[in-house]
């Protein structure tokens, strides 16, 4: 969940540079965001296709309010995963799933994990 080499560092010497700084994530799962109370505005863009561009271009300038719910639970760090106890294990190549029903915001909930941002959090940016 880290983002790539020295990227959490650029992010807060950034944010100090100038805390006003909209900081516009690409990803298609959670990110660790250890920055996160140093960034004021975060607009997370998952994968959006060809148009992504202009439609990150309308929410800065203001042409566009974007809001939605989020259809995740986003841990605060990969040990906070419901996967992570058994990431990395494996029987002959075969991934073995032991969550049962604990997945989503059924884990955080029985092992009382605040997730970064729980299942359902409502996401809009306000300029």
């Amino acid at each position: 969940m880290s983002l790539p080499g020295l990227t959490d560092k650029l992010i807060t010497s950034i944010m100090q540079a100038n805390p006003s700084t909209v900081l516009v994530l690409q990803c298609g799962t959670p990110v660790e965001l250890p920055f996160i109370r140093q960034t004021p505005t975060i607009l997370q863009a998952w994968y959006g296709g060809q148009e992504l561009g202009n439609a990150i271009a309308d929410v800065l300038f203001g042409d566009v309010t974007p809001s939605g719910k989020l259809s995740l639970s986003w841990p605060k760090r990969v040990q906070d995963n419901p996967a992570y106890l058994n990431f990395g294990r494996s029987d002959k190549g075969s991934v073995t799933y032991g969550e049962g029903v604990y997945v989503g915001w059924k884990w955080y909930e029985a092992l009382q994990i605040c997730p970064e941002f729980p299942f359902g959090y409502v996401w809009i940016c306000l300029f």
